[in-house]
């Protein structure tokens, strides 16, 4: 039990000496303990002394411990699972933006509120009372669209994460529908341990669960409510289930498959793979034969999903065959393929370069020492991971170019399995060292993986969007307590936002077909309060938009100024002849 406990505290203050130097420290406060650890010279003496110590036991005894902590890894590699599982989950929860801000997530949080209000669209009277050009556009938040009729405007964006969002808000309250990204991502971990300690044994399961929970682009999709961290998760647990053999596993594969194509219906053909793996493919990594029955009980659970997202883009755009982006075809042209395969090479690069590493490392380690390969263990989750990333990849090289390392999200529902590859070649050079080095060196390796990717996650702004997107909620929050009912708000960027906060017609200046000064007496006449809101980087815009007017100058003292690098105001045009 000594020579256990020392080699514990050795290994203990090796990862604080890790992070410390990766990092340069950290601070933990929990209540009233605070942790925190900022000088490398302390861990480092811990473990040197600690090392003597377990020396000076004995050496051969010394070897035996750190073999026993190697199998101690092993044998709670779920505990690791859970640990990841939670940490993904707290950051999702601390770090969050909590905020109904810009186009995406304004529009799923607002999306939610509506349906669990027992609407799927709303009405905007305004827009049939004004003979403006399209008018029905101009009153259209950031990620709606105009319905059917005049005045109607339905969501722009798919209906699947917008219902669980509803449902977590009956749960929770307002904060219910921010909670639900925190909550999927920890489940995805957590499938993901589950698909590479089933295909691949548990310790390619650790690795998997810790790359993905520290993954920068998965932290930085965690701490906001869209959709990219959710279809993740479904996609994952409906493999999960695929890979059981208990007799209602392959309903509920179904389910979670039909989920996720509700959450993004352009990749439903994801729903293939699993219904071969339900089928029992890969035959190499699943020991039972094709059951045809099977593939019907997967279509119980799938069929309603795919039958509820019929019926939502028939009620909302006229057509189960149309969705709420329009013609979806102007967004595909084989001319992006070549410079999306550059730009999705470059940001996997640069966001997931401590994986690489590990992973060329690894191999490195089964090339200098050849011994016999299970292939066994990387040949059936490789194969499900290549069909996965082909899909994605068909989809998304021909879709539009985007320049944005967040980007990078698009490609999340294979990001998994590719770590679960990773985590196999890794587990299998492993197995080449030594048993008293394969604890240490697993150890080592996770912990400045995890430090790099934290440290590229905080680089990326993961850590500082909740006080970066505040804006939208202080400004919302403000306009609901002191606008009065007649108020209309003329904004683009906080449009989504302000209607969520508000409920209160917003117009589109960057939709306005009118003349700004025009569209503002055509309100007064209607016996509405128009105010703007506009952000700093939108006033050359707004002012080059409507050159011809004094209002588009904002050249008066706002109401309001708030907002940290971006800033964004509130004018009321009445103060400006006050």
């Amino acid at each position: 039990m000594l020579r256990r406990c020392l080699a514990w505290i050795c290994i203990a203050a090796g990862i604080t000496l890790i992070v410390i130097l990766v990092t340069g420290g950290f601070r933990v406060d929990a209540g009233p303990v605070r942790l925190s650890a900022h000088r490398p010279a302390p861990p480092l003496a811990v473990m040197v002394l600690g090392a003597l110590a377990l020396w000076r036991l004995g050496p051969l005894r010394a070897r035996d411990t750190l073999a026993r902590v190697s199998a101690d890894l092993t044998n709670h590699a779920l505990a690791f699972g859970v640990v990841g599982a939670l940490a993904i989950a707290s950051v999702g929860v601390v770090y969050g933006t909590f905020a109904a801000s810009s186009a995406d997530p304004s529009a799923y949080v607002s999306h939610a509120a509506l349906i669990d209000g027992g609407r799927l669209s709303f009405d905007e009277p305004l827009a049939r009372a004004v003979d403006w050009h399209e008018p029905t556009w101009a009153f259209t938040p950031l990620g709606y669209r105009p319905g059917p009729a005049p005045g109607v405007i339905v969501p722009g964006y798919p209906m699947g994460l917008p219902l669980v969002m509803a449902a977590a808000r009956r749960i929770a309250g307002t904060t219910g529908p921010f909670l639900v990204a925190p909550l999927l991502a920890a489940a995805a971990v957590l499938a993901t341990y589950r698909i590479a300690s089933r295909l691949s044994g548990r310790v390619a399961g650790v690795i998997a669960a810790t790359l993905l929970a520290s993954s920068p682009i998965v932290q930085f999709q965690t701490v906001q409510p869209m959709s990219d961290v959710p279809a993740m998760a479904w996609w994952m647990l409906a493999l999960t289930c695929a890979l059981s053999s208990s007799a209602l596993a392959p309903a509920a594969a179904g389910l979670l498959s039909g989920l996720a194509v509700l959450t993004r219906p352009p990749l439903a053909p994801l729903a293939a793979v699993v219904a071969a793996v339900v089928l029992g493919w890969p035959r190499v990594a699943l020991a039972r034969s094709f059951d045809i029955r099977r593939i019907a009980v997967f279509a119980v659970g799938f069929v309603p999903a795919a039958l509820l997202l019929a019926w939502f883009q028939q009620r909302l755009y006229g057509s189960p065959l149309r969705s709420g982006y329009g013609d979806v075809s102007d967004f595909f042209h084989l001319a992006n393929i070549w410079p999306n395969v550059g730009d999705y090479s470059g940001r996997l690069l640069v966001g997931e370069a401590p994986a690489l590493i590990l992973a060329v490392c690894a191999l490195a380690v089964l090339l200098v020492r050849r011994q016999p390969v299970a292939v066994r263990s990387v040949t059936g989750i490789a194969k499900l991971a290549a069909a996965v990333a082909a899909i994605l990849l068909a989809i998304h090289l021909p879709y539009g170019v985007f320049p944005d390392w967040a980007y990078l999200r698009f490609l999340l529902p294979g990001l998994p399995l590719a770590f679960a590859v990773l985590g196999a070649i890794a587990a299998l050079a492993l197995e080449r060292l030594t048993p008293p080095l394969r604890g240490i060196a697993l150890v080592a390796a996770l912990t400045l993986v995890v430090s790099f990717n934290v440290v590229h996650a905080g680089q990326q702004a993961a850590y500082a969007l909740r006080d970066y997107e505040a804006r939208y909620r202080t400004v919302g929050l403000y306009l609901a307590a002191t606008l009065p009912p007649e108020a209309v708000v003329v904004t683009s960027q906080e449009s989504g936002s302000v209607h969520h906060y508000t409920s209160l017609p917003v117009v589109r200046w960057d939709l306005l077909t009118e003349n700004l000064e025009e569209a503002l007496a055509r309100l007064h006449a209607l016996g509405r309060h128009p105010v703007l809101v506009v952000e700093d980087w939108e006033k050359p815009a707004l002012r080059a938009r409507f050159p011809s007017g004094p209002t588009a100058s904002l050249d008066w003292k706002p109401r309001v100024e708030t907002g940290l690098t971006t800033r964004v105001g509130v004018w009321d045009p009445a103060d400006r002849t006050n």
